[in-house]
């Protein structure tokens, strides 16, 4: 009977993981080519030095990778381009003079921040408050939820016979 009980729970938990890697396997974006390009114009020149459509650009920025939005600058020159694009700039990038004149203003608008205080400022598009901590860094805040769900729903299932054996080993010790 033990044993039966042991091949249920093995084939419950082996049931439990189908779905779960199907879903895993469903939420991984693949690029299309366009898009894939502009990821690695991007994260190897640290700007787009070529021309892309808006669509391109558009996709590009709505499925730009979480380490690419935190740990480079594509996601703000994804978005320069957009933005140079939709106002029918077709002049291309812009120029270094441009460029040095925009960081220039970086630390004189982070300046200001720190006398405003809690008032957020606007650098670059972007709001920033003083003491904001931004979200995310776990892994698991990248997974869907009912993947998480299931991994809860499974470790619970992986500690019963791990409390069963802890129980009868104090019933054991409290018959001595």
């Amino acid at each position: 009977m033990r044993r039966a009980g042991h091949l249920l729970a093995l084939s419950v938990l082996a049931l439990a993981l189908v779905p779960g890697v199907a879903l895993a396997k469903k939420h991984k974006y693949k690029p299309p080519p366009a898009v894939a390009q502009v990821y690695y114009d991007c994260g190897h020149h640290n700007s787009l030095t070529h021309y892309y459509p808006v669509a391109v650009l558009q996709q590009a920025a709505a499925h730009l990778p979480s380490d690419a939005k935190e740990y480079s600058l594509c996601a703000n020159e994804i978005q320069n381009a957009l933005q140079r694009e939709l106002a029918g700039d077709r002049s291309g990038q812009p120029t270094s003079s441009q460029r040095a004149k925009v960081s220039a203003s970086v630390p004189a608008k982070l300046k200001q921040a720190a006398k405003l205080g809690a008032a957020p400022v606007d650098l670059g598009g972007t709001k920033i408050a003083a003491g904001a901590v931004s979200v995310g860094g776990s892994p698991l805040s990248d997974l869907p939820t009912p993947l998480l769900v299931l991994l809860i729903a499974l470790l619970a299932l992986a500690s019963v016979p791990v409390g069963l054996r802890a129980h009868r080993f104090v019933r054991a010790r409290r018959s001595r």
